[in-house]
Order: structure tokens, then sequence, then C-alpha cells
């Protein structure tokens, strides 16, 4: 195992997709609420419906409409979001946004966009690591990831994925 990885993250709009994907409706599970909002609002139809009274037809209509329409509007929203996001940070092709070293200390990440300092971090202090389809997620806080996508460090992604389990433990690498 070498003693430091160099990764040079090479962002395209295909790779950040996915991983906001993978962190909204996956990690923080934020499809539950539309489908228990549409759930409710169906059942609230279907009780007007089943109810026979005037107007329960138009009523369970109403219900149905917003029950379906509410979460139709808020996941369009969010995938419009996530196209005008990697619109914005020029994405298309790929771009260079910052170089990451894993080296047996810290995690150490160098902006390649602008002049920042550089974060170091040790690694009882980074949170998780998801490995998934084609990249690898290291969470420094629950807010904040860094991406490590297949085939942009100086070593196999094997070898990265197994470098991050060997300084984190494999209760923190989750894939």
């Amino acid at each position: 195992m070498p003693d430091k990885i160099t990764v040079k993250v090479k962002l395209n709009e295909k790779t950040f997709k996915r991983f906001t994907r993978f962190d909204t409706l996956r990690l923080r599970k934020r499809w539950v609420r539309p489908l228990v909002f549409a759930l409710i609002m169906i059942a609230f139809g279907l009780v007007a419906l089943l109810s026979k009274k005037e107007q329960s037809g138009l009523i369970a209509a109403v219900l149905f409409a917003v029950g379906l329409g509410l979460p139709i509007v808020y996941f369009g929203f969010f995938f419009s979001q996530i196209n005008l996001q990697a619109l914005n940070l020029k994405l298309g092709k790929g771009r260079r946004v910052y170089t990451i070293y894993l080296t047996k200390q810290n995690l150490e990440v160098h902006n390649d966009i602008k002049k920042e300092e550089t974060l170091m971090l040790p690694w009882k202090k980074v949170l998780k690591a998801f490995r998934v389809k084609g990249c690898i997620y290291v969470y420094v806080s629950p807010v904040k990831a860094f991406l490590l996508p297949d085939g942009q460090a100086d070593a196999t992604d094997d070898e990265v994925w197994e470098y991050l389990i060997a300084r984190m433990g494999r209760k923190r690498c989750k894939g």
C-alpha cells in the first residue's frame, strides 16, 4: 500500500448529478416526506370518495391532484436545480476542481479553482466514505463531501478504497 495517494479530481456533469441524487435521495432520504404527503392526500381522497356524499367526487379529485401534483413539482424542481447547478459550475465535459492527498496522518484538499487555504483533516475527523459506481464519496462533515472519481488517482481504485478503510476503519466505509 502506498504512503501517499494523490487524486487530481476532474469533476464532470454526470458524476456531479449522480452524487447529488445519492446525497439527497439515498443518504438524506428526502424522498420520504413527499411520498408520505402523497399517500396522506390519496387516503383522504379515497375517504371522500367512499363517503358518497354530494361533492365528494370533486373533493377527492382535488385531493388526488394536490397529493400527486405537489410531489411531482417538488421532484421536477429538484432535478432542474441539479441541471442548473451543473451548468453554473461549467461541468459539461469535466473541470478540475480540487486535488486530494491521502496521507498516513491526514486528508488534504487543495482547491484548484480558487485560492484557498489547504484543508487538512486528521483521519479521525473524516466522517465516512461511500463507494458507489464510478466514484468514492468522502464526507468530512454531515453536509460536505469530496468526490474521488474512479481512474483519477495515482493508484488503482481498489487501492484508494483500501487506503481509506485502513485509515478510517470498515465501520465508516460503506460500499
